[in-house]
């Protein structure tokens, strides 16, 4: 009779155990790194999500950076903002201890959709919202003008500011998105944000920024290309408008989700004390989402489960 066979695969737990780690707000330091251009990432999932506005609020919003908001073919007195939460990782070439050289951060960016006022006359009006939604402005006149950018990288914070003119402050998160590393048959997304200076001042529980869910189950993506985005920022020292240009490699998914039988987007805000709070107040409220856009790039390395080697 022969022996039992022996499995080569080992029993493996379904979770690991890590540590955490709290971080502040307080640095230890600085340090001069390189700063060459354009900047790459290494790794990005992003979700947008869109919503109408009215045109009015939008145009009050943007008074004093020189910039309008977009209008659209089928918009009316509609504009557009969007919120961009992303996760991230880059490289930077450069460490030092208490800064290994690789980045991991994540990001909410509150967007308006807008140009400089100045190219006023050369910006189309013949796209309707789903065009540009689906394909882009071609022109790269249309961008969007980064109201707030929440982050919870210090390095990424200072970058934002010093390199991009981004309304960029430290932030914190606590999400559950759908990841190759997470559960890939996830279709929720869960996220908060909280302002770090909450974190540092040991509210228990601190107050947050804002919470976002979004269920895409059963919603059918349509291939979008709207890379590259034109993002917008404003330099308050020379009083003008600045754009930088942002390539995603790859299609987006387009979910279109206006005439959904339930919306599959809930946001709630917080009673944070930051600024960023009342205008995501203002600009999305109760109002429901029109559309979402999904990016997910790819790994660049794969490892399989471990199995025993000696059999």
């Amino acid at each position: 009779m022969s022996a039992a066979k022996k499995p080569p695969l080992p029993k493996l737990p379904a979770t690991f155990t890590a540590p955490m780690v709290k971080t502040t707000s307080k640095p230890a330091g600085t340090a001069e790194l390189p700063g060459y251009f354009p900047f790459y990432y290494a790794g990005i999932q992003s979700l947008w999500v869109w919503w109408l506005v009215e045109l009015k609020l939008l145009d009050k919003m943007l008074a004093g950076v020189g910039m309008k908001a977009a209008r659209f073919a089928n918009g009316g007195d509609m504009g557009l903002v969007n919120l961009n939460f992303f996760s991230a990782a880059c490289l930077y070439g450069s460490g030092q201890p208490g800064n290994p050289g690789v980045g991991g951060f994540n990001e909410t960016e509150l967007n308006i959709v807008a140009y400089p006022k100045a190219v006023a006359d050369a910006v189309p009006d013949s796209y309707t919202v789903e065009d540009f939604l689906l394909q882009g402005d071609p022109t790269k006149r249309i961008g969007n003008y980064r109201l707030w950018v929440a982050c919870d990288n210090a390095i990424a914070v200072a970058a934002g500011q010093q390199r991009y003119f981004e309304n960029k402050f430290l932030a914190a998160y606590d999400y559950d998105v759908p990841n190759l590393n997470n559960d890939p048959t996830q279709q929720a997304y869960e996220w908060t944000a909280y302002d770090a200076a909450e974190i540092a001042g040991h509210r228990k529980p601190p107050a947050f920024i804002y919470k976002g869910t979004a269920d895409l189950t059963g919603l059918t993506p349509r291939p979008a290309n709207p890379s590259e985005w034109i993002d917008l920022s404003f330099d308050a020292k020379s009083k003008r408008p600045v754009a930088s240009r942002r390539n995603y490699l790859g299609l987006h998914d387009c979910f279109l989700v206006q005439h959904a039988p339930a919306n599959p987007v809930q946001m709630q805000f917080g009673a944070s004390p930051h600024p960023m709070c009342e205008d995501m107040r203002r600009l999305i409220g109760a109002r429901p989402a029109f559309a979402l856009h999904r990016f997910i790039s790819p790994p660049c390395i794969i490892e399989a489960a471990p199995y025993f080697a000696d059999l």
